[in-house]
């Protein structure tokens, strides 16, 4: 007797698998956009001696941001093959990433000085210089990355109860069980043209999806 496919709002509504990874993986890509740019320029200080502007990337002045943005990354794909207990552990991990993200970003939006002490101080001997630091929207990129990372956390809560877990399956006339298009949804056919097959080829489903 053949499985009854999943109604397809239910896969592919607001909550779906892919809108949740594609969600996340935003937030990830997002985040480590910005923490890759100049986030602060400071001018030389007034002095006789001729000296450049220092320019402080996001890596520089905070880190932990990119570590935290692979991390981030990861918890997306995670997301994708992990079971319903693991989902909950990946989505209270990535929440935390999120937080973490805004959080380091912050204090260095608050205290370019401070932020950027290491680096002014190779270029020009002190920490600190009497003078303005400049603060692109680079940080606030990140920002806008780390609550995506969050947000995609808590759509992974709240929605991956209705995910599948693995292929489901119609038996054929031959009697074989076979995926087939309509049991199918876009992590499936993405799985299967990774593999090198085409998801809509064969009549009684996907090729080399066959089980006896």
């Amino acid at each position: 007797m053949s499985e009854q496919p999943e109604p397809r709002a239910k896969r592919g509504g607001l909550f779906s698998r892919r809108n949740v990874v594609l969600l996340s993986l935003a937030g990830g890509l997002v985040s480590l956009l910005g923490v890759t740019r100049t986030w602060i320029t400071v001018p030389p200080p007034s002095s006789g001696v001729q000296l450049g502007a220092v320019s402080v990337s996001g890596t520089e002045a905070a880190s932990a941001v990119m570590a935290l943005t692979v991390v981030g990354l990861a918890c997306a794909v995670a997301a994708t093959i992990s079971g319903p207990i693991a989902r909950y552990i990946v989505a209270v991990v990535q929440a935390l990433v999120g937080a973490a993200i805004v959080g380091f970003v912050i204090p260095v939006v608050a205290d370019p000085a401070t932020a950027a002490s290491s680096k002014v101080g190779k270029a020009f001997g002190v920490a600190t210089v009497d003078t303005s630091y400049a603060v692109s929207a680079w940080p606030w990129v990140s920002v806008a990355g780390g609550v995506l990372v969050l947000l995609g956390a808590v759509s992974l809560a709240l929605g991956s109860r209705g995910w599948r877990n693995g292929h489901r399956y119609e038996r054929t006339s031959s009697g074989r069980a076979v995926v087939t298009e309509t049991t199918m949804d876009d992590i499936d056919r993405w799985d299967a043209f990774t593999e090198g097959t085409d998801p809509t080829d064969g009549e009684d489903g996907i090729r080399g999806a066959r089980f006896h």
